[in-house]
């Protein structure tokens, strides 16, 4: 199923005639997810709804009785999943109905978000896709050659931007180019294999990317983000590990509450959490779980030290729910602050997040070498398959080594590559 979002180019208006808890819609938005499609009306006040199920097959009505459409509703069908139609129906009582035309019939969940940065009150319609149940089958047995699998998980995500830059850069955005980077150039070298919790501009709950790499059975995991402070000044990159006893820093706490309330500003109804999904730690293992992730981070730390500034040059801990979890080292990395002007720039430039994605990279690889679970550990010899769209700029960012030297090791004649040419890095 692809994935994508739609904002729709036409603006509209919704607006009371004689209601008291009349309210205006001052957005409209489509996020097209692999498990749901949803669909966000912005409001400027909480307003009473109703959804009913017509006769009609495959349509869903929502009826806003203090709310008056203005202007028509423009909707583009050839990029909106299963919705085939939105029409609009004034009643004479001044009431609204929206009609969803299905293609298909699909159960949904209607509910009302109460204001939280940077948006006010939002409706949301979801149209949950039907999954198929994945049958019962015994895990494989561990095989000693199986790629190592890393669980990229780029944060945020459709209706939670994370932060937000001085020029209106989103950190969803950002996180999900860094992730593309890093799985691109893992899954291009053949020793470990990546796969990414979300590949597209849509929300997952924290829980689901937590199931989601279990099913995976995931030999790490990484949370991947660009984060906010309170002090615009603040830059560099940082490495958490989960903490058991609370937050090492005030930042790894004040950062922690943003990351584990990202559910409320990505729309999660309130409720569809599991009760105990924040209290969960598991015991079995959770010793070696601790040790294993700080070794991790501090692979990841060196090299991103060795690629540019640090913020903190120790490994960081705090209690984000996206790492409790999992039974598996897991980090959450903030390769750098939306917050501070400068560092927001540098974020969205390409060469930059490449120089982020090759020291990931490089610490994975190096952690890699000392897990048991790991194929080929140990092996030193460092080699660079080239893959469609390289260069040698792109290479010398991603493994950090002159491009002379590139030149130099590899006898290269010219600065033209083949794709599956592969490289000695010095």
């Amino acid at each position: 199923m692809s994935r994508f979002v739609l904002l729709l180019t036409g603006t509209f208006l919704l607006m009371s005639e004689s209601f008291s808890g009349a309210g205006l819609v001052s957005g409209f938005r489509i996020w097209h997810g692999p498990d749901r499609t949803r669909v966000v009306f912005d409001l400027t006040n909480d307003v009473p709804y109703e959804v009913s199920v017509s006769e009609l097959p495959n349509q869903l009505n929502l009826d806003l009785p203090d709310l008056v459409l203005m202007t028509p509703l423009t909707f583009d069908r050839s990029v909106s999943g299963p919705i085939e139609s939105i029409k609009t129906e004034q009643s004479e009582s001044g009431g609204l109905r929206v009609v969803f035309g299905l293609n298909e019939e699909l159960e949904y969940q209607v509910f009302m978000l109460a204001p939280r940065e940077p948006y006010a009150f939002r409706l949301v319609v979801d149209l949950l896709a039907k999954i198929e149940p994945r049958p019962t089958v015994p895990l494989p047995e561990f095989e000693s050659n199986a790629p190592y699998l890393v669980v990229i998980d780029p944060g945020h995500g459709g209706d939670d931007p994370g932060a937000i830059g001085a020029s209106g850069k989103y950190e969803k955005k950002v996180a999900l180019q860094i992730s593309q980077r890093l799985a691109e150039l893992i899954n291009s070298q053949g020793k470990m294999r990546a796969v990414l919790t979300r590949t597209n501009d849509y929300y997952i709950s924290l829980r689901d990317r937590v199931g989601f790499a279990m099913r995976e059975r995931a030999d790490v995991f990484l949370s991947i983000h660009a984060d906010a402070a309170k002090r615009k000044g603040a830059s560099g990159a940082s490495v958490f590990i989960l903490s058991e006893k609370g937050a090492g820093s005030e930042l790894g706490k004040w950062l922690a509450q943003r990351e584990n309330a990202a559910d409320l500003a990505g729309g999660v109804k309130i409720g569809a959490h599991e009760p105990d999904l924040q209290k969960t730690l598991l015991d079995m293992g959770i010793d070696w779980k601790v040790k294993e992730s700080r070794k991790l981070a501090g692979a990841l730390l060196s090299q991103l030290g060795e690629s540019g500034p640090l913020h903190s040059a120790d490994v960081e801990s705090a209690a984000f729910v996206v790492l409790k979890a999992v039974d598996i080292p897991a980090v959450l990395v903030e390769t750098g602050f939306m917050t501070n002007p400068s560092e927001e720039k540098k974020l969205n430039d390409r060469l930059f997040q490449e120089k982020i994605a090759g020291a990931l990279y490089r610490g994975l690889l190096a952690y890699c070498n000392t897990d048991v679970r790991c194929p080929n550990r140990g092996i030193q010899n460092q080699h660079y398959r080239v893959a469609e769209g390289d260069s040698l700029a792109l290479i010398s960012a991603r493994m950090k080594v002159s491009v002379d030297a590139l030149r130099r090791v590899n006898q290269l004649q010219s600065d033209r590559l083949v794709p599956g040419q592969v490289l000695t890095i010095p």
